[in-house]
């Protein structure tokens, strides 16, 4: 009799030797997933509520970031959530190039689609990304499953290029 292969898993967020398109994608994708489980709390709710805030903390690396969102989610309420979908699915993010990357840091411009959240989304591109390696201690209920945090998230006010977050 021959025994069954064993069965192996692999993390699909483990931080490659060579980081490329498709992983840098795989991990925005994860957390494109986290910010759309916040949208959907919000739109349900019509609050920020202590999930929600826990869960923005494990994706965004420094407090300005965070609170630069909660500010923009909680504008949002103030209008009635009015461009939203009554169901909204996630923002997809995906990459254009990768302007740096190693183990601790990614810059990337991104193209970002909000047709699955937004009824008429006026989407601004393209935008940034900066990943930072998670640190523990911003996400203690584990909501963000992948080893990266968002220390950039936007686009100037200008359209420029931002400053890469991984030289300074």
């Amino acid at each position: 009799m021959i025994a069954p292969a064993p069965t192996t898993t692999t993390n699909p967020y483990a931080v490659p030797a060579v980081i490329d398109v498709a992983y840098v994608n795989r991990v925005l994708a994860g957390l494109d997933a986290i910010l759309g489980d916040v949208t959907r709390l919000v739109v349900s709710t019509r609050s920020v509520p202590p999930d929600a805030y826990d869960q923005l903390r494990s994706v965004y690396a420094t407090n300005d970031l965070l609170q630069l969102t909660i500010d923009s989610v909680q504008s949002d309420i103030r209008r009635g959530l009015g461009g939203y979908k009554n169901e909204p699915g996630n923002k997809t993010s995906t990459v254009q190039q990768i302007v740096s990357a190693d183990s601790r840091c990614v810059f990337a411009k991104v193209e970002r689609n909000y047709s699955a959240v937004s009824i008429s989304p006026n989407t601004v591109n393209p935008q940034w990304v900066g990943l930072r390696i998670k640190e523990p201690t911003r996400d203690p209920k584990n909501f963000n499953t992948t080893p990266w945090m968002l220390v950039y998230d936007g686009f100037p006010q200008d359209r420029s290029t931002p400053v890469n977050p991984c030289t300074v």
